[in-house]
């Protein structure tokens, strides 16, 4: 089969399609488009270096032919890897002559004098007019956000985009059900995050950056406008024994935490390190805020958490109420704090079999299955329509 992909910038971090093309690549043909935006520039250092990294990509693209991942922070570990294009994009998609343009740079990468089907894989739903969909291709919207509520996004502009790829997509997959609410019944269906289970399971030696810390407090990802810093503050105040462990790229400012003695930052690390953290403390955190993104959200970390089998204290959204007799749920900082106690308990009772409990909740849940359930669903556009 053939893949068209139209995603975040492969490589930039660890994603669901990231990992579903990983495995899918060492047997089909797949092409990769990184991000096309979804949303028009600013006048910003965040964008102007963002323009810079693009423009250096698209060099690169002219004069090796050979693209590699450009920041391998979050790397994930493969053999093989999607053919990554990087075209010439203008980010003012719902201008008429910047779109006819761009779909004329994109299609110049795609080989349609081919007669194979094509089958188009969109998460970013700006690249609806960017593809000439023929008779004998499929289209596939991998909705992994609520874009209405999702920050960075110019909402009023991709809705639009959003409401025609609903429209024309053959078949919908969507990681929570709340999305599963906003969609066509018919050609929808639930593709929940994946994990990959004996990264996160099989015993890791513990990170360096641990070493010498008792009782640690960790969470890694995205530092960003969603999580909870205010709580986290709390938390590092109330329990001064406690060591609070972030891992990740800071996208707010987190200078009232970093002036406590208990609580450590560290940048993004590769992918396949974090094992060495989240093994290795004491409790998991997932403190997000309560929004829309957040309601509509399945976190990778979540079940990779599980498979560690270390105790996970979280606050109160949908993803993790799916597994909450493995997971310390509460919706006020008094009830977390208390949590945070239990989990660290729990670590100086062996006896407990959380771990096992744990863990098994998410076997089932690998990449692997993921993906051969994709291509399963992918070999049955033409037998058994939905739509």
């Amino acid at each position: 089969m053939r893949f068209v992909v139209f995603a975040e910038d492969w490589g930039s971090h660890p994603s669901s399609t990231q990992h579903l093309f990983t495995r899918i690549a060492k047997e089909h043909d797949v092409i990769w488009f990184n991000s096309i935006g979804m949303r028009k520039p600013s006048f910003n250092l965040k964008d102007m270096n963002r323009i810079v990294t693009k423009l250096s990509l698209m060099i690169k693209d002219k004069f090796t032919n050979e693209i590699k991942t450009h920041d391998k922070t979050n790397e994930i570990d493969t053999s093989q890897s999607p053919k990554v294009q990087n075209p010439l994009v203008l980010p003012w998609h719902d201008n008429t002559l910047c779109a006819a343009f761009n779909s004329f740079k994109i299609n110049q990468l795609i080989d349609t004098k081919n007669e194979e089907p094509i089958i188009y894989w969109l998460s970013v739903a700006t690249a609806i007019n960017a593809i000439k969909l023929r008779p004998q291709d499929k289209l596939i919207y991998y909705c992994g956000d609520d874009f209405s509520s999702l920050a960075g996004v110019d909402h009023q502009m991709v809705a639009g985009f959003e409401k025609a790829l609903i429209a024309k997509a053959d078949r919908i997959f969507v990681i929570s059900d709340k999305l599963m609410r906003k969609m066509p019944p018919h050609k929808t269906q639930l593709l929940e995050h994946g994990v990959d289970f004996n990264l996160f399971n099989q015993p890791k030696p513990k990170a360096d950056e641990l070493s010498g810390k008792n009782n640690v407090i960790g969470f890694y990802g995205s530092i960003s406008s969603w999580l909870d810093i205010d709580l986290l503050e709390y938390c590092a105040r109330q329990r001064a024994e406690y060591q609070f462990v972030l891992v990740g790229k800071a996208e707010v400012d987190i200078s009232k935490l970093l002036c406590l003695d208990n609580v450590t930052h560290h940048q993004a690390i590769e992918h396949k390190k974090l094992a060495g953290f989240s093994q290795h403390w004491q409790a998991s955190i997932l403190p997000f805020k309560d929004n829309g993104q957040i309601q509509s959200c399945d976190p990778l970390k979540l079940k990779e958490y599980l498979a560690t089998g270390v105790p996970i204290v979280a606050t109160d959204f949908p993803a993790v109420r799916r597994f909450q007799d493995a997971v310390l749920i509460s919706n006020s900082k008094e009830g977390f704090l208390n949590r945070l106690d239990i989990a660290v308990t729990i670590n100086h009772f062996p006896k407990i079999a959380w771990k096992t409990h744990s863990s098994d909740l998410v076997k089932r849940h690998s990449w692997d299955h993921k993906a051969q359930f994709v291509l399963s669903e992918c070999k049955n556009f033409h037998t058994n329509p939905l739509n």
